[in-house]
């Protein structure tokens, strides 16, 4: 998500440009990018998603109904099966993370969910980063994804977010 020494607001940091990967995307929404907590470093995300994490923010999703984070300008249309791969932690243990949607859209006003595996709720599965991936997007040259509060009572972090998928020379 990028370094800052304190929190901010997802538009303040697209607005200074903070984001990991300004120059590509721009960033929405009124969630909070938070310096501390990011998604550790370990074998699971380099299996799951093909990369190291990057050790910096990560965005929180507050427990209110509908707060959200969007990465606009994604190009998905040189890639066989794109996928969303992201980091996600969940601060209370009843939740399974269905509260959290994440979606995507082609033209910014029509939305689709994408479907992920839930999170476990057995003892300690509250404040630690698992890693999901998504059921496939669409290929195409512009898509928008957003992570949305769908429900109340559980803060939700996000870090690591990458569209991944096989490039197809054309």
């Amino acid at each position: 998500m990028g370094n800052i020494p304190v929190e901010m607001t997802v538009s303040d940091l697209n607005a200074e440009k903070g984001f990991s990967n300004s120059d590509k995307f721009t960033y929405e929404g009124d969630a909070l990018v938070q310096p501390i907590g990011a998604s550790p470093r370990n074998t699971d995300y380099v299996t799951a998603l093909g990369s190291n994490p990057s050790m910096g923010c990560n965005v929180r999703i507050s427990d209110k109904h509908n707060c959200y984070f969007q990465i606009n300008g994604i190009n998905t249309s040189d890639m066989k099966k794109p996928y969303v791969g992201f980091a996600l932690l969940k601060g209370v243990r009843r939740f399974d993370g269905t509260d959290l949607a994440v979606e995507y859209s082609t033209d910014g006003v029509n939305w689709t969910a994408l479907a992920f595996e839930p999170l476990p709720t057995d003892e300690g599965s509250e404040l630690v980063f698992m890693y999901r991936k998504t059921s496939s997007l669409p290929s195409v040259p512009v898509l928008c994804i957003r992570f949305r509060q769908n429900g109340y009572g559980c803060v939700f972090r996000i870090d690591d977010v990458c569209v991944c998928g096989k490039n197809v020379k054309k």
